[in-house]
């Protein structure tokens, strides 16, 4: 159960808005982003408190940094992030040398060999200031995220004109790119599913087109090392998405025979995805299985759009966040449907209370 006892405001040591936010898969670190071009990193401590442990940013302004996510910690501290100049940067974590000036035990580096070869092949190169803008609506990055350990360091990124890139990062200087044209416009969301072998790994993939009859607003492809992505169909579940998708996540798998995937859009849409008994996958001419895709709930208790869902290690919770104001938890029941148990209120009055409560605790943190 959660409930506003339980709402922590951490000191914002941003200058400007805050676009992204994401915890590391333990959940013991914290990334922020702004429009004043910084990453912070928090860190969860014995005591139960949040202290910032670090911050960055280019050496170069870039504009705002619109999106971050981190790597599974057995690759080390890893972060991936989006900036305004169109570009994906991924970042390390290494200690601080005896004569390096910040005052945090580790520094974030950039890996700018990573730059070319990483977001535009060799033969294409980094647009300068007079040419940038050819590339306003190519290359402009609006999600990415890391895929689970088990597939190792692979990052995805979504553009806006419809295109996926997935990069594999098989050595310190190898990365292999794949492709992907959903012929969708507007994509808003990516994400991974989670099951480790008895399932073929998928990419879901949303767009926020307001048009209701644009087309498509969810894609599902199939993704293998060893040949091209294929896409799933999923024609008659396009038919009962037809508002804009704000954000998509699959919930952990722990030995289901089926995916779960929660759709956030004016609600939120449950979706199992299991594997069809009636044909095998033909991987020789790189076409994906057929599954069985069904609609399980739909939960509408914010009566507004929805804008972010998340699920717990066990994908047992969902947690969701609408244009109401709140923070909803929501949990199943074995062969029953999904209820809301209990919600946070975000108003003015919740937050000015947490924000007080907060300042007591505030400490200064240099840039």
């Amino acid at each position: 159960m959660i409930n506003n006892d339980d709402l922590r405001v951490l000191p914002n040591f941003h200058r400007d808005f805050v676009h992204d936010t994401a915890f590391n898969f333990y959940g013991t670190r914290m990334a922020t982003c702004s429009s004043d071009g910084y990453v912070r990193i928090y860190d969860l401590h014995d005591d139960d408190t949040w202290r910032q442990s670090g911050c960055f940013s280019f050496s170069t302004p870039t504009g705002p940094i619109t999106r971050v996510t981190w790597a599974h910690p057995e690759f080390g501290g890893i972060l991936a992030t989006v900036s305004y100049d169109r570009f994906v940067n991924v970042w390390h974590e290494t200690p601080t040398g005896p004569n390096d000036p910040s005052e945090y035990a580790t520094k974030w580096v950039s890996k700018d060999q990573f730059y070319e070869s990483f977001l535009f092949g060799s033969s294409e190169n980094r647009p300068t200031g007079s040419d940038s803008s050819t590339h306003a609506s190519t290359y402009n990055t609006v999600a990415i995220q890391f895929a689970p350990k088990h597939l190792g360091l692979i990052l995805i990124t979504a553009f806006l004109d419809g295109r996926i890139r997935v990069y594999d990062f098989q050595g310190p200087s190898v990365v292999n790119k794949e492709e992907i044209q959903t012929s969708m416009s507007n994509l808003s969301c990516v994400s991974w599913s989670t099951a480790r072998h008895h399932l073929t790994p998928l990419i879901a993939i949303g767009s926020d087109d307001c048009n209701t009859g644009a087309g498509a607003k969810l894609q599902l492809w199939e993704y293998a090392s060893d040949r091209k992505a294929s896409k799933v169909d999923l024609t008659s579940v396009n038919a009962l998405l037809q508002n804009a998708i704000k954000d998509i996540q699959f919930a952990p798998n722990f030995g289901q025979s089926y995916h779960l995937l929660a759709v956030a859009s004016n609600n939120i849409e449950l979706f199992t995805i299991r594997p069809s008994k009636e044909q095998l996958n033909n991987s020789s001419e790189n076409k994906a299985q057929i599954y069985d895709v069904a609609r399980i709930n739909t939960l509408d208790d914010h009566g507004s759009t929805v804008w972010k869902v998340c699920w717990n290690v066990f994908g047992s919770v969902l947690y969701s966040c609408g244009d109401d104001g709140r923070i909803r938890m929501w949990k199943g029941t074995i062969n029953g449907p999904w209820k809301c148990e209990s919600n946070v209120n975000l108003q003015a009055d919740a937050l000015e209370k947490a924000k007080a409560d907060a300042s007591q605790s505030t400490e200064s943190v240099s840039t």
